[in-house]
């Protein structure tokens, strides 16, 4: 029999205890994760995404659930091959930042619209 270890707000922190969980060896399985990450207004009304294990194996989840929120898993001191540490990529550019003003001020339709299929006009 499954129990219900956690209950997450946050799909995203969800899927992380989760798979840390799985790369433990604990057969873990969230219920009303999609529901959770598709309709955001509802996450507090079903109560999370619910993270659920076997309950034989609870005592050690508990413990790498614990460990996760200490940290034990953090990546702070990764570095790349030339010891330079490992930053997010920046992912702004001057293009992007133009791209969106010309959207802003002018309105101007996105090139992917969807196009009217005259073929069914025809038909008629």
């Amino acid at each position: 029999m499954d129990i219900i270890l956690a209950s997450y707000t946050d799909p995203l922190e969800a899927q992380i205890a989760l798979g840390r969980l799985q790369a433990e060896g604990i057969d873990a399985r969230l219920d009303d994760a999609h529901s959770v990450l598709a309709n955001w207004e509802w996450r507090l009304a079903i109560g999370g995404a619910k993270l659920r294990v076997p309950e034989a194996q609870a005592a050690r989840a508990r413990e790498v659930l614990a460990a996760i929120e200490a940290g034990a898993f953090a990546l702070d001191d990764i570095a790349d091959d030339d010891g330079e540490p490992l930053r997010a990529p920046d992912r702004e550019s001057l293009s992007g930042r133009v791209a969106w003003l010309v959207l802003m001020l002018f309105n101007i339709p996105l090139p992917w619209r969807r196009r009217r299929d005259d073929s069914a006009v025809r038909e008629l």
